[in-house]
């Protein structure tokens, strides 16, 4: 009887897993939809933003996992329908586009695998007016005054922007169908949407430059190639830290310009003495940005704005000091006036007071322009040098100029400052923030969870890492637990 239901177990456990193997099945590829989607966005010509949302890892982390799923403050009912017709473990991607004539008012398209065209109508139907339901070439299409909607039997496609009729949404869905089945390939979009993490967004800097000239009315300069390529941000929730990753995808003109330093270890020497709860370290190569300014800003910022097609108002509204010293930068160079190394540090006295150290490198152009403004004051300052070379400040004795006695004291935490050439640091837990936010609950609620801030970027890219207090936590759940107590305060205030 025991072999007989060993054996009886064995085929339903082979069935099953089967069954299991089908049900897994139906979900489509990961690797195939990003492909589709990397397809679709290298077909746009217009593109001026693009990325990934990874619905599925936020609903998890801000609703599911927190208290919001029992507070009864989010539509769970409506969410779980959605998620019925949506294949929730797939990236949704999205594309801002501009054809430059109109770029005050981009379209926006959105694009998800679905289950069935079917299935997402009649959930729809709970929530909107859905009035007729347009087929053609077996897209279903949906109108409304807000958004425009392609159905096709696996993909859905959202179309949004101001000032567009159904028969233009439909041509742009039918392209953004086309674009997907296309076999088109660009390497920055798919190292940028192939990203785990929860969201993913891109500029396309050369479309931007160009939206930005055919705005103003400028003509776009020759040297435009230097602003090819895509900036992309990661963001992502993490388990006791928020991590927003910067991926610059360059020119390689531009990279050769070599705008920064290659850290900016040297600005410690420079920070007052003691343990900053804040600190800034910057180091620029001047001869890059020189480089880079003569190409891009021949004419200057001032100049440009005023040979433009702009309002008069806003040419206008130009400050005159800004052409002046543009002039002078034209003609004396950027090195004249600064050197491109700064130091900051913030240290906390007490929960009120704050004392405060900076450094700025500078050249002979800018000495009495400082001299003229701080020498006034200088009695407000522990210690104040300005000459042809820098203008050092420090506020405190205690936190004044570092000495073989009084020396710069990092947390193990912030040791990593100066490793890039923009590098910062913010001890949340020392920092007396609430003084600032003594009117912003929810601002010093969130504060409240967060232990300290970390930067550090170069010209390919940064990361700045937000550290929770609570390190065994999904961040965007700790976050979203707060939610239900901040509803019930702002409703008993």
């Amino acid at each position: 009887m025991r072999n007989y239901i060993a054996i009886l177990g064995t085929v339903c456990l082979l069935f099953s897993c089967k069954n299991m193997e089908e049900s897994e099945a139906k979900v489509p590829s990961k690797e195939i939809w990003q492909k589709s989607a990397e397809a679709y966005l290298a077909s746009e010509s217009n593109l001026i933003s693009f990325g990934a949302i990874r619905f599925g890892q936020l609903l998890t982390k801000a609703i599911y996992d927190s208290k919001l799923s029992e507070s009864g403050l989010v539509p769970l009912d409506m969410i779980e329908d959605y998620s019925e017709v949506i294949y929730t473990e797939l990236p949704m991607y999205y594309a801002v586009k501009s054809n430059l004539k109109d770029i005050t008012s981009p379209e926006v398209v959105l694009v998800c695998k679905i289950k069935s065209a079917t299935l997402a109508i009649e959930t729809m139907k709970k929530d909107f007016q859905i009035g007729e339901i347009i087929e053609e070439n077996g897209v279903k299409f949906l109108f409304t005054s807000d958004f425009k909607i392609g159905l096709s039997d696996n993909e859905m496609i959202v179309f949004m922007s101001e000032n567009i009729d159904n028969k233009r949404a439909q041509t742009a869905i039918e392209n953004t169908i086309i674009g997907l089945k296309s076999k088109k390939t660009n390497s920055e979009i798919a190292q940028t949407i192939a990203n785990k993490s929860d969201l993913s967004f891109a500029l396309n800097i050369a479309q931007i430059q160009s939206a930005i000239h055919s705005l103003i009315g400028t003509p776009v300069p020759k040297s435009k190639q230097i602003a090819k390529g895509t900036v992309a941000m990661h963001l992502s929730f993490e388990k006791g830290k928020i991590i927003l990753t910067n991926k610059n995808y360059l020119s390689q003109q531009a990279i050769g310009l070599n705008i920064f330093a290659e850290n900016s270890k040297a600005m410690l020497k420079k920070l007052g003495a003691g343990s900053p709860s804040a600190a800034i370290t910057l180091a620029l190569n001047m001869e890059g940005l020189e480089k880079l300014r003569k190409q891009y800003l021949p004419k200057s910022i001032s100049n440009a704005i005023q040979d433009s097609d702009l309002d008069a108002s806003i040419k206008s509204s130009v400050p005159r000091e800004l052409s002046v010293i543009e002039a002078f930068i034209q003609k004396d160079g950027l090195q004249r006036y600064i050197d491109g190394n700064f130091a900051f540090g913030q240290y906390s006295v007490d929960e009120k007071h704050m004392e405060y150290s900076a450094y700025l490198g500078i050249g002979a152009g800018l000495e009495e322009i400082l001299k003229n403004e701080f020498n006034p004051i200088e009695g407000f300052f522990h210690s104040l040098e300005i000459d042809d070379t820098r203008m050092e400040l420090y506020t405190s004795e205690v936190n004044g100029p570092q000495n073989n006695v009084n020396k710069l004291q990092l947390k193990p935490d912030f040791e990593v400052l100066g490793a890039k050439p923009i590098s910062a640091f913010w001890d949340i837990e020392r920092h007396p923030y609430k003084e600032f936010f003594k009117n912003d609950r929810v601002t010093e609620r969130i504060l409240e969870l967060l232990k300290h801030m970390t930067l550090n970027a170069d010209q390919m890219g940064g990361e700045l890492t937000i550290t929770m207090k609570n390190e065994k936590e999904n961040s965007m759940t700790q976050i979203a637990n707060l939610i239900p107590s901040l509803v019930l305060g702002s409703i008993f205030q």
